[in-house]
C-alpha cells in the first residue's frame, strides 16, 4: 500500500519559501515549460522522463531533504505521480503542491522565466505524422480503495493527423504485453503483479495483446497558459474488446527540434469489464508523452 504525501496550498508554500529553512521546490513539467515559467528558485526534473529519479538526485541526493513538487494545475496528475515515485524510492519528506503553477499565477505571485525560452512560431506540416515509438511512452497508475501501483506500457504504433496546422485526429496501438511496474522495489513482488495484470483477471494479454485509442476530436482550450493543458482530446479506448469514450485535457506543442509532442495530463477512466473488481473502484490513469517524426 502506498503512503499518500501531504499536500500544501499556495499560501502555505509562500510562507515556507519566505522562512529561514525553505524546502526545495521541484517543477516536474517538461523542460520547455519550466524555462517559460516556473516558481522562484524551483529546479526542474521532468516526471515524464525515464531519467526522472536520476535527474532529481542532482538536486536532492539527501532523501530526508524537504521537497515540494508541483505541476501545471490541480487537474494535472504529474506532481502526484512524481510524489509517488519519490516515496517508493525512499524519500521521506515530500509534499505535493497540487494547485501547481496555475494556482501560483492566479494569486499573482512572482514567477521566473528563462529569457531564451521564447519559441518561434512553428506550424506543423499537414498530413499524417507517425509516432516515434522509441521515444514515446505511456505511464499508468492503477488504484483501488486501498492501494495504488504505477508503471509503463510501450506503444506499438501511432499517428497524428494534422490539417491547416492543427491536429484533428489519429490513433495509437498499445502493446499490452510490454506492461511494466515501476513502484515495487522487490523484483519477486513486481513480477507477481505483472503476471496478475497480464492474466485474465485484468487485461488477459494472451487473448488481447493490444489496446487501441482512436482520436475523434481535438479542440483548443481558450486562454491556456504555458505548462497547463491547451487542448481537449476526445476519443474511444478499446481494452479487451470493450470500447468506451474518454475525454481529457492535454498539452500539445512543438519542440525546438520540430518534433511535436503530446502529453496528456489527465486521462482517468473506469475499466469496464465483466469482472467485478472494476465495479469496486479500480481507476486507471494514463499519462502519455508522444514524439512524432
Amino acid at each position: 500500500m502506498k503512503i499518500s504525501a501531504p499536500q500544501i496550498s499556495g499560501d502555505e508554500l509562500a510562507l515556507l519559501l519566505g522562512g529561514p529553512n525553505p524546502p526545495l521546490v521541484i517543477d516536474v513539467l517538461p523542460e520547455e515549460d519550466y524555462e517559460a515559467a516556473h516558481l522562484p528558485g524551483a529546479k526542474n526534473a521532468c516526471v515524464f522522463n525515464v531519467s526522472f529519479l536520476d535527474d532529481l538526485k542532482k538536486f536532492a541526493s539527501d532523501q530526508s531533504r524537504p521537497l515540494v513538487l508541483y505541476g501545471s494545475s490541480s487537474r494535472d496528475l504529474a506532481s502526484t505521480t512524481a510524489v509517488e515515485k519519490l516515496l517508493a524510492a525512499g524519500y521521506t519528506q515530500v509534499t505535493d503542491y497540487r494547485g501547481g503553477i496555475e494556482d501560483w499565477r492566479a494569486a499573482e505571485r512572482p514567477i521566473e522565466k528563462n529569457p531564451g525560452a521564447a519559441q518561434k512560431s512553428i506550424t506543423p506540416c499537414d498530413g499524417t505524422h507517425q509516432i516515434n515509438v522509441e521515444k514515446s511512452r505511456i505511464e499508468w497508475t492503477g488504484r483501488n480503495l486501498t492501494s495504488a501501483h504505477s508503471g509503463t506500457i510501450r506503444l506499438r504504433s501511432g499517428r497524428i493527423v494534422v490539417r491547416d496546422g492543427r491536429p484533428i485526429g489519429g490513433g495509437f496501438t498499445l502493446d499490452m504485453d510490454s506492461i511494466e511496474n515501476l513502484d515495487l522495489p522487490d523484483s519477486e513482488m513486481r513480477q507477481m503483479l505483472i503476471r496478475h495484470l497480464k492474466s485474465d483477471d485484468f487485461f488477459d494479454v494472451g487473448r488481447f495483446p493490444t489496446a487501441e485509442f482512436q482520436l475523434s476530436k481535438i479542440e483548443a482550450l481558450p486562454g491556456a497558459q504555458r505548462g497547463s493543458p491547451n487542448w481537449e482530446v476526445t476519443g474511444v479506448l478499446t481494452l479487451k474488446s470493450v470500447t468506451n469514450p474518454i475525454t481529457f485535457p492535454a498539452i500539445i506543442g512543438l519542440t525546438p527540434e520540430l518534433l511535436t509532442y503530446e502529453s496528456s495530463k489527465v486521462s482517468a477512466f473506469y475499466l469496464k469489464t465483466p469482472r467485478e473488481w472494476s465495479s469496486a473502484g479500480a481507476v486507471w490513469n494514463l499519462e502519455k508523452r508522444f514524439l512524432f517524426g
